[in-house]
């Protein structure tokens, strides 16, 4: 029987001497200190780059590269052809696509609508995002590679640094007066 990740980092970090803490270890090897706490603890499992960080200096069995099978990039099919069968992570890019589309527009001053509407549409939209994404969190490793290269990683950035700044006054009028990029479609 396969001795757990954990387990076997754990016990491997009590008997090497080389490094005095785990924050020593994970600056040596690269890997951000909470994610590397995230492995002692089995609560995560180390990415395929991560675990050959882990296996240079460990050499131990768990985090050795095995062969993979080769990568077979699927063709991403183009939303605006009609007719196209797609799989459920096309379906949920569209979906996601709409909701940041939605909020884009949402962002843009519009004479007709109020604030307390704008703030109800922002709201819907965070939900639905939040539902679609949750596609992706539970879903395969390949599902979320499609996902990345599917949506602009900039372009996310931008909206989740905006949504952070909004909760703070002084922060967001920092924002604005730093930030040049604007989402393209």
């Amino acid at each position: 029987m396969e001795i757990p990740i954990d387990v076997a980092l754990n016990n491997w970090f009590k008997k090497q001497t080389k490094w005095k803490s785990r924050a020593d270890f994970a600056r040596a090897i690269e890997i951000n200190e909470s994610t590397l706490g995230d492995y002692f603890t089995g609560r995560h499992q180390p990415s395929p780059e991560n675990s050959q960080k882990l296996f240079k200096a460990t050499r131990l069995e768990c985090f050795k590269p095995t062969e993979e099978a080769p990568q077979v990039e699927l063709p991403i099919p183009e939303p605006e052809k009609e007719g196209v069968p797609w799989s459920d992570v096309g379906q949920q890019l569209v979906v996601i696509g709409k909701a940041v589309a939605q909020l884009g527009n949402l962002l843009r001053p519009s004479p007709t609508s109020d604030v307390v509407t704008r703030v109800q549409a922002v709201e819907d939209i965070l939900y639905t995002l939040n539902d679609e994404l949750q596609f992706f969190k539970e879903g395969s490793p390949h599902s979320r590679k499609i996902l990345r290269q599917r949506l602009s990683g900039p372009d996310v950035g931008y909206m989740t640094t905006l949504l952070k700044a909004l909760f703070d006054e002084e922060k967001f009028q920092n924002w604005l007066a730093m930030t040049t990029y604007e989402i393209r479609r």
